[in-house]
């Protein structure tokens, strides 16, 4: 009796270890994303209303749901971006950022991403240093390097440093880039003005605007240049100024603090679906509506940082904000950090 009992526990014993064992692990939790870097250097939206962040640590963009990081197989390309362009004419999806390494492209396939660099051991490309990257609506790319403006076309490689005696595009670091609907390009400089050129197979239409010619630009430290149309936006260490036509001496308005722009140095201009400016500074974000009415938001409101680098408008209307501190949403009146 005593033996059966024993035998009767230890069986007990044994299937409630073997029920244990049996036991399902818990499911792994989901750990939230987290940015490889804090600092953005540029925001664009594609026509899918995919998100886009050029990082001081590579690129990644966001669905709406899924964060995704992107790098080459060598890892080349996961040291600061500061620039990022799409294809406009291409037919494919064909992302070009600008790194320390030279011009990167990725091209995303329907099942793979191919990664192209362009240095200066394997192109014509000026130096490897590329601050900025433009590209028309015929698809030539304007690539700002420490050395000048190296120009891609149809594979080929050519080069601009400025107007004849005013060479300042190879003199001080190019900014920015960004071309009209009637062939010119614009790239600002931080030190030398503003270059504008047209290209076909030769450069034409050189100038430079500048102080003092260039009356209405406030500065000749010139951080940013949006394009509308063929007027141009520029933000400057010393305000905004609006230039409706390619003319150098006519055709200017500038705007500062004095008229309620929240800071003077300016980083980053966009425009919103409603046909609202809005300028991202040092010391917050400014939105102008009808030239007139001013609005300036800082972290008191919920920007996640005051140091406005990009801004990106989405195709649902809302705004996106890239910091020194992370990315900030404005949608529906309200602010959301990221």
């Amino acid at each position: 009796m005593k033996n059966s009992k024993q035998f009767i526990l230890i069986l007990l014993i044994a299937v409630v270890v073997n029920l244990s064992s049996c036991k399902k692990d818990p499911p792994p939790v989901e750990q939230p994303f987290v940015m490889p870097s804090e600092v953005i250097h540029k925001i664009i939206v594609d026509k899918q209303g995919i998100k886009w962040f050029a990082t001081e640590k590579g690129i990644v963009s966001y669905d709406g749901v899924k964060w995704t990081t992107y790098s080459d197989d060598k890892n080349l390309s996961n040291g600061p971006i500061a620039d990022l362009a799409f294809d406009l004419a291409s037919g494919i999806k064909l992302l070009w950022s600008a790194s320390q390494i030279g011009l990167n492209s990725y091209e995303f396939g329907a099942t793979a991403i191919s990664f192209v660099n362009y240095s200066t051991k394997n192109s014509g490309i000026l130096a490897d240093t590329v601050t900025a990257v433009g590209i028309d609506a015929v698809n030539v790319k304007y690539v700002g390097t420490s050395k000048g403006m190296s120009i891609l076309k149809a594979g080929k490689w050519d080069k601009y440093l400025g107007r004849k005696n005013e060479e300042i595009l190879a003199r001080f670091r190019i900014s920015s880039v960004s071309t009209t609907t009637d062939g010119y390009v614009y790239a600002s400089t931080r030190g030398g003005g503003v270059s504008r050129f047209k290209y076909t197979d030769a450069i034409s239409g050189a100038t430079t605007f500048n102080k003092p010619w260039a009356w209405g630009l406030p500065s000749d430290t010139v951080y940013t240049v949006y394009t509308d149309g063929i007027a141009q936006w520029y933000g400057t260490k010393g305000g905004i100024a609006y230039h409706s036509t390619e003319s150098t001496k006519t055709d200017w308005k500038t705007y500062t603090r004095s008229d309620k722009l929240i800071c003077d140095s300016v980083y980053a201009i966009a425009k919103d679906l409603s046909g609202n400016m809005w300028f991202g500074t040092q010391l917050g974000v400014s939105m102008m509506k009808d030239s007139v009415t001013w609005t300036s938001y800082t972290t008191k409101e919920g920007l996640v940082s005051n140091k406005v680098n990009t801004i990106a408008t989405d195709l649902d209307g809302s705004l996106w904000f890239g910091t020194d501190q992370g990315i900030s949403h404005f949608v529906n009146n309200k602010w959301e950090k990221y």
